[in-house]
């Protein structure tokens, strides 16, 4: 059986609504995702950009991604500071990719020397989170005087999307890789129906159906030139940070 990491996320379910029979699925965020492919625990999933980047074994599925357009509406930090007095801030344990985002802009754009990580979320004045969380904060009555959108502060730096998770492999063989691909391109391919589909499924008292719309049609699937420019432009970025 091959197992597949499956992302708990609004903004992935449409990977998901067609699953192969011989796949078995199983719930990931992109840290455990990222962890439990390297250790050969699954064997194909959305993998954090930064894990596969980091990757000397991964291979990609076609061009599936999860990419913002402009805004991420589920990558945000929650603050009473502005950007640049923010002193300690607190990550979620979910993100792989968002906290190096994070520290590329701070690094290249926001210029906040004393912006500082911390594990304790009681000694911060601020909070990276992301997904779902993320957006239900933002979508419900929150006492925070700033939210900043990772992905727009990312877009206004560089006018280029950002590319959270790459659909990726370990060595799996081209017919299992084909049952993969059929499942995906179920949901991307019919796009308006498997929208309707999600808004049926996710509608509750935070995700309106007009608010899972709007979301879900802020992102993009597919790797095309501005995607793949980004992911040029961010590794050199994150090249930089790491030799500083």
């Amino acid at each position: 059986m091959t197992k597949i990491g499956k992302m708990p996320y609004l903004n992935s379910e449409i990977f998901y609504l067609k699953k192969g029979s011989e796949l078995e699925y199983i719930n990931l965020t992109p840290s455990e995702m990222g962890k439990s492919i390297i250790k050969g625990e699954i064997d194909a999933g959305p993998i954090s950009l930064v894990d596969f980047i980091n990757s000397k074994s991964l291979k990609p599925i076609l061009n599936y991604c999860v990419s913002t357009r402009k805004y991420a509406n589920s990558v945000y930090i929650f603050s009473n500071k502005r950007l640049g007095e923010i002193n300690k801030i607190y990550v979620t344990n979910e993100t792989s990719t968002s906290v190096i985002l994070m520290k590329v802009l701070n690094q290249f754009y926001w210029n906040n020397a004393g912006l500082k990580i911390t594990k304790n979320i009681n000694d911060s004045d601020a909070q990276l989170l992301i997904g779902d969380k993320a957006l239900k904060l933002n979508c419900s009555k929150n006492n925070f005087n700033y939210v900043i959108d990772l992905g727009y502060e990312w877009y206004k730096f560089t006018s280029l999307p950002f590319v959270f998770a790459l659909w990726s492999h370990n060595n799996l063989s081209s017919n299992v890789l084909k049952s993969i691909e059929k499942c995906i391109n179920f949901g991307i391919n019919n796009y308006e129906k498997s929208l309707q589909t999600i808004i049926n499924k996710r509608k509750d008292n935070f995700f309106s159906p007009l608010i899972i719309k709007n979301y879900l049609n802020g992102f993009n699937y597919k790797l095309n030139k501005a995607e793949n420019n980004a992911i040029t432009t961010f590794k050199e970025l994150y090249n930089k940070l790491e030799s500083n």
